[in-house]
């Protein structure tokens, strides 16, 4: 598939309609054809299983807990564009911002090219409904995202960055992986997911970022990354 037609893809099937694609297409690190993603996966469960059951459930007891600020919260954390950003502004402080990262964004684009390319066909190989699919008792507050429910696309997304913010950062790691806990469970709140979408997408940035810094050119690029990272943030303080 066409770098550009995969970047259109990824963003109409993580963010939902209406976003815009103000982004150049980047060009993934890795061949599409090194490795499937659903081989390193277990199975979602069975539609008419317990665990199927227990995973409707935690979506619906969600469902009904969800405050009108985790409404907010989930709706912020569906934007993908530079997502790296809105993910550690927290963490990371007013330094890790776009303006003072390009290399941080250029390989985090590159990033989540990889991603997309290992991710829809497990998607499509498992072919699971979302949860408002499922159930009509599910009512999402986000537009339903294109593709299938398993794994989460945004719980990977999630992982990828914490992790490997984490390797620049290695004391913000806890805060880091608490972000990204809260991005996945963000997915279900949102009626969009069930839990074990999420550990899904767990594992598939496990998977990811493994191969990434098997690859000399992003392992090359990310040295430089950790280095202007560093950089920035002591500059900002």
């Amino acid at each position: 598939m066409p770098v550009l037609a995969r970047s259109l893809l990824f963003c109409l099937t993580l963010s939902g309609a209406g976003v815009a694609l103000a982004a150049p297409a980047a060009a993934p690190y890795l061949s599409a054809n090194q490795f499937q993603l659903a081989d390193y996966l277990p199975p979602p469960p069975a539609i008419d299983s317990p665990l199927q059951q227990n995973d409707l459930k935690a979506v619906l007891a969600a469902q009904a807990a969800r405050s009108s600020a985790q409404v907010s919260q989930v709706q912020q954390d569906d934007e993908w564009e530079d997502s790296v950003f809105h993910f550690a502004r927290e963490s990371l402080g007013g330094g890790f911002s776009v303006e003072r990262l390009p290399l941080t964004q250029a390989f985090f684009r590159r990033a989540q090219e990889d991603l997309v390319q290992f991710l829809m066909p497990a998607k499509h190989s498992y072919g699971r409904p979302r949860p408002y699919e499922a159930s009509s008792q599910v009512k999402p507050v986000l537009p339903p995202p294109e593709g299938d429910s398993y794994p989460s696309g945004h719980s990977m997304n999630g992982y990828l960055n914490a992790t490997l913010l984490s390797m620049a950062l290695p004391e913000k790691r806890s805060e880091l992986f608490n972000r990204a806990q809260l991005n996945a469970d963000s997915r279900v709140i949102a009626g969009v997911h069930f839990p074990s979408d999420l550990e899904g997408g767990k594992i598939s940035a496990a998977v990811l970022v493994a191969r990434l810094l098997d690859d000399p050119k992003a392992a090359a690029d990310f040295e430089s990354v950790k280095k202007e990272i560093r950089g920035a943030l002591a500059s900002a303080n």
